[in-house]
């Protein structure tokens, strides 16, 4: 029973919002720009707190992956275990990293080196917030956009790993059709300015 609009405004997102998500399967968001697909990620994080209703949740345990992933100017090491409670070792992370071929020359492993922004690509550091994540072994895994800078190959490393791990993944894109074993499609659209949603399992 959701109701949610930002500070600022009169309209309200969502109101008497009700979902279910199952656990530990694939659920993919879809719908237009400015349909709320990021604002509805960020109810179930409990990023953003509704006007009204609540959520509940088998976990508090989880992580997110956006378009473009944060990265501080600090070592890989660093970047990688950002916001990790987990006692992680140097060998975990060099075979997460070695497992999404995010580097081509070896160099490039050291730990210890320093990154940002500008030293890496798009798509790497696309990487480095999966591995980021999955290195925090969540319970619950919100991806927001979260391929659009992969290219094909990677796309299949990325996914073939998700498809791994015993999570619940809640997954806003804009190109279902990459993904398989899904088990729920939202679809979100607006009509006479209000958002309509729709739940059903397929596309």
């Amino acid at each position: 029973n959701v109701d949610f609009k930002y500070k600022k405004s009169d309209n309200y997102i969502f109101e008497n919002l009700n979902l279910t998500f199952a656990k530990n399967s694939h659920t993919l968001i879809v719908g237009p720009n400015g349909s709320g697909k990021s604002t509805l990620l960020g109810l179930i994080g409990n990023v953003l707190i509704p006007d009204k209703g609540h959520l509940v949740s088998f976990s508090d345990n989880f992580s997110f992956i956006g378009a473009t992933p944060f990265i501080f100017q600090k070592s890989l090491r660093e970047n990688i275990l950002y916001g990790n409670k987990l006692n992680v070792t140097d060998s975990e992370i060099m075979n997460m990293l070695k497992m999404f071929d995010i580097f081509k020359e070896k160099s490039s492993y050291d730990l210890s080196r320093n990154i940002d922004n500008n030293s890496l690509s798009s798509g790497q550091m696309q990487k480095v917030g999966f591995i980021r994540a999955l290195l925090s072994k969540p319970d619950i895994l919100l991806l927001d956009e979260s391929m659009a800078n992969l290219d094909d190959s990677s796309q299949i490393i990325v996914l073939d790993q998700i498809e791994k791990q015993n999570i619940t993944v809640i997954n806003s894109t804009h190109d279902p059709e990459k993904y398989q074993g899904v088990a729920s499609v939202i679809k979100l659209d607006i009509e006479d300015e209000k958002r309509v949603v729709s739940l059903s399992n397929k596309l």
